[in-house]
């Protein structure tokens, strides 16, 4: 019954517009004011909201054309009164803003993804309000935070979501990072956007141990941001360099390292085989200038043809 009521509303409204269009292109009506267009958004909107009304409280999706429409409307009106483009700029995002909200107020649990794109876009419509009023860098942190907020609230709604914690803490992080760019030096700017990338995973691995695939990019990130910070300390050239390099392949080896002792516990038996390559490369790679050029691909295939020699001699199981 709702579905038909909403259907005559459509029907009667489409031809109405059907009748507009048509005499206006035989001539019988003139070009449309602004003020003819702001009331046709107008009535559009109460067209939308009516058809909303009809179908149900849980049709949100009729939301988005009442509320962009009825932006549209008030941005004709207001342009015509004279009102600041950033005004109607902001206007209109914050139009589309609102279905998204509204979706999630009506069923937080089913809709908790119309959090994200509505306080994204939120933000942008505040972006727009402070752009002449506010330094680049305050800007740019608060839309890194805007961004990343709605994922942490995504998380804390459902602990379940625990994937949410990685953008969140990204996000956030890089937001903090932003307010001190212009004070902080390029080394210490690498370590710190390097070492907050790493945390979320980190972070997600203490919280579900289960989710031992988050040691590895957490672990790697970690370690580059402490090579980052040692490297500014080091000349470029000479023996700090070449331990650099040890040091790097060596910490990137050991989240492999963990993970192979947790083999009993988790499928990672094959976690030796990138940590006993980066352990062998770690340990030639101070040496690498003074031997050829093709040293790498020789070390690679070395490696390849120890991990073949692996895999024949493991012995086959009974049922293989």
């Amino acid at each position: 019954m709702k579905r038909g009521r909403g259907s005559l509303v459509w029907g009667v409204a489409l031809i109405l517009l059907g009748v507009v269009f048509l005499l206006q292109t035989l001539g019988f009506i003139t070009e449309f004011a602004p003020l003819v267009w702001g009331l046709i958004f107008a009535g559009a909107s109460l067209l939308f909201l009516v058809t909303y009304l009809v179908s149900g409280w849980h049709e949100w999706g009729w939301l988005f054309p009442t509320s962009i429409f009825a932006g549209l409307a008030a941005v004709v009106f207001l342009s015509e009164s004279g009102a600041d483009g950033t005004w109607l700029g902001a206007l209109i995002m914050g139009a589309v803003a609102l279905p998204f909200w509204l979706a999630f107020v009506i069923d937080r649990r089913g809709n908790w993804w119309a959090l994200i794109p509505g306080w994204v876009l939120t933000a942008i419509t505040a972006v727009i309000l402070l752009s002449d009023t506010v330094s680049g860098e305050l800007i740019g942190s608060f839309v890194m935070f805007s961004i990343g907020l709605p994922f942490l609230v995504v998380f804390l709604l459902n602990r379940s979501n625990w994937w949410a914690l990685i953008p969140a803490g990204v996000l956030c992080g890089l937001g903090l990072i932003l307010l001190f760019v212009n004070q902080t030096s390029g080394t210490w700017m690498g370590f710190l956007i390097l070492l907050i990338m790493s945390l979320p995973f980190l972070f997600v691995y203490l919280r579900v141990p289960k989710q031992w695939w988050a040691i590895i990019p957490g672990g790697i990130l970690l370690v580059l941001a402490v090579v980052t910070l040692l490297a500014g300390m080091v000349e470029p050239q000479g023996w700090g360099a070449r331990l650099l390099s040890l040091l790097t392949l060596w910490g990137i080896s050991a989240p492999f390292i963990f993970l192979w002792r947790q083999r009993e516990v988790y499928p990672t038996e094959w976690a030796k085989y990138p940590a006993g390559a980066l352990l062998l490369l770690g340990a030639i790679a101070p040496f690498v200038q003074q031997v050829p050029g093709n040293a790498l691909a020789i070390i690679l295939i070395l490696v390849g043809g120890w991990m073949l020699f692996s895999a024949a001699r493991k012995p086959k199981s009974l049922g293989e």
